[in-house]
């Protein structure tokens, strides 16, 4: 869309927005009746202050006809054709036809081109969705404890293995803690009934499922929930341990290895400043060699930051802490810390510090991180300052999450989520939807100690890293829209697997050598 400068012989027109990606349209799914003017087609397509676009009333197509064959000489009459741009430059737009047919024609086209661009992204996709389960309802519209049925809004899943070689899934929601075989929804069962569980992870040496729960942080030995048949007889195993105090709520936790130490790392505010509690979890040289016995835990000296948080990821020696100020670096021998980007690097790049909140960090090589804002993403070096030229890939919505599958990084907003390749910024792929929200972004599982060393995210791209959940209603409806709001909080469940486009079987993903940057176009903002 364009806007007019100037007058006369000297009128220029200027982009007024962005273009509106064909696959992030909606049609409106409500008829709309005809409206009368007697004045510009300009003057009536003029939106007036705090109102909806003119039009949008009762579906009845009986009130539209009665319009138009009251109207009155000299009054023109006009036909709306309503239409939704999700991201983060589009809106709801009202076009006007001069009769109902040519009305319908722009609709069965519009239509037509969506359907089309789908397929096309269907045929060239990145990620495919599998279902983990579709058997969801909300905690007050089914039976307790029917067999494979998980109640409640969905939060967190987590995947997992057992030391018998079992792969399980475990899924927390307002409800409680569910269990079961992935892609086999009739085993999911419920294993724990805490309410509003938000956050799970698992520490596989230990064997240890960590679970947040209404603010409370608590540990459960896995094989008090699925014994195993390589348990020794003689070990012994505990039930739901509480870590955390009534008092001190935890607003969210993060695991991982530093400095050859298996960590908690939980978060609870103390006016505007975020304190971090740190439990380090071990076990005992003789109970090793006993092979007995739970591990302990013991707890380190508690860290503050003058500033809330909302999430913490752990580097190779150090951890970054997300908050409003930015991304801080943080060494746990000493907590001296340090912010990125500076701010007058973000200046330069023409961005406002401060304005956009930080959603996620990736080590894309090794000397150089992407770090993902709400609104764009900036490639940094070591030292966090601007890396590339031109430094910034804009994103086509607002996230509010993003996860990691190299080579692409994916952004998720409650609308769609957008796939694009980390070297050239590129959209390879959007997935269209309702209520999307990623429920687990490839974190939170912590491998054994003795494999941490060597272990190697980018071993097997096959290997799915990311889920996420969308209202049911919406998976096959999403270019109509429906303005109505229903009550129903059924939930579809999804894996996102990787198909061939993204790697061919036994390949090894390196930065230096990806499988399609080459046929990809150079990224400008």
């Amino acid at each position: 869309m364009t806007k007019p400068k100037g007058h006369g012989a000297d009128v220029r027109y200027v982009v007024w927005k962005p273009p509106v990606r064909i696959e992030l349209l909606a049609l409106e799914s409500l008829a709309v009746r005809p409206v009368q003017r007697s004045n510009t087609l300009s003057r009536m397509m003029r939106p007036s202050r705090g109102t909806d676009s003119p039009g949008r009333v009762s579906p009845d197509p009986a009130l539209s006809l009665a319009l138009a064959e009251g109207s009155g000489s000299g009054m023109d009459v006009y036909y709306p054709l309503a239409f939704h741009g999700h991201g983060r430059h589009g809106g709801t737009y009202t076009l006007y036809a001069s009769s109902v047919e040519e009305r319908n024609a722009w609709r069965a086209k519009m239509r037509e081109a969506i359907a089309l661009r789908r397929a096309v992204q269907e045929s060239g996709s990145i990620f495919r969705l599998e279902t983990i389960t579709a058997d969801t309802a909300g905690s007050q519209e089914a039976p307790a404890h029917q067999s494979g049925l998980v109640t409640g809004r969905v939060s967190c899943t987590l995947p997992f293995g057992t030391s018998d070689g079992r792969q399980l899934v475990v899924i927390g929601s307002e409800d409680g803690v569910w269990m079961g075989t992935p892609h086999t929804p009739e085993s999911i069962q419920r294993v724990m009934s805490l309410k509003m569980v938000t956050q799970l992870a698992f520490l596989a040496e230990y064997g240890l499922l960590i679970v947040l729960a209404e603010k409370l942080l608590y540990a459960v030995d896995i094989e008090s929930v699925v014994p195993t048949t390589t348990q020794p007889s003689e070990q012994s195993t505990f039930g739901l341990q509480r870590l955390s105090s009534p008092d001190k709520p935890i607003h969210f936790f993060s695991v991982g290895h530093s400095r050859g130490r298996t960590l908690i790392i939980s978060k609870k505010r103390k006016g505007l400043d975020s304190v971090f509690h740190v439990l380090e979890v071990f076990r005992p040289p003789e109970l090793w060699a006993n092979a007995r016995g739970p591990p302990r835990m013991q707890a380190s000296k508690d860290f503050f930051l003058p500033s809330d948080s909302h999430d913490l990821l752990f580097l190779k020696t150090k951890v970054c802490i997300l908050c409003a100020r930015g991304f801080e670096i943080m060494d746990l021998s000493d907590f001296s810390s340090a912010t990125i980007p500076m701010d007058e690097d973000l200046r330069r790049i023409g961005k406002r510090p401060g304005a956009c909140k930080p959603i996620a960090m990736f080590r894309i090589r090794e000397d150089e991180f992407l770090l993902c804002f709400d609104e764009y993403g900036l490639y940094v070096d070591k030292r966090g300052a601007p890396s590339r030229s031109p430094p910034t890939i804009e994103w086509e919505g607002l996230a509010m999450q993003a996860a990691w599958h190299a080579p692409y990084v994916l952004l998720f907003n409650s609308s769609f989520v957008e796939v694009r390749h980390v070297e050239s910024g590129r959209l390879a792929q959007i997935i269209t939807g309702k209520d999307i929200h990623c429920l687990w972004d490839g974190r939170g599982v912590v491998p054994a100690f003795s494999a941490a060393g060597g272990f190697d995210p980018f071993e097997d791209p096959r290997t799915p890293r990311v889920h996420l959940a969308m209202d049911d209603s919406a998976i096959a409806s999403f270019a109509l829209r429906d303005f109505s709001h229903s009550s129903s909080t059924r939930q579809h469940i999804f894996e996102l697997v990787p198909t061939e486009r993204l790697v061919v079987p036994g390949t090894r993903y390196s930065p230096s050598l990806l499988s399609v940057a080459d046929t990809l176009p150079p990224y400008a903002p």
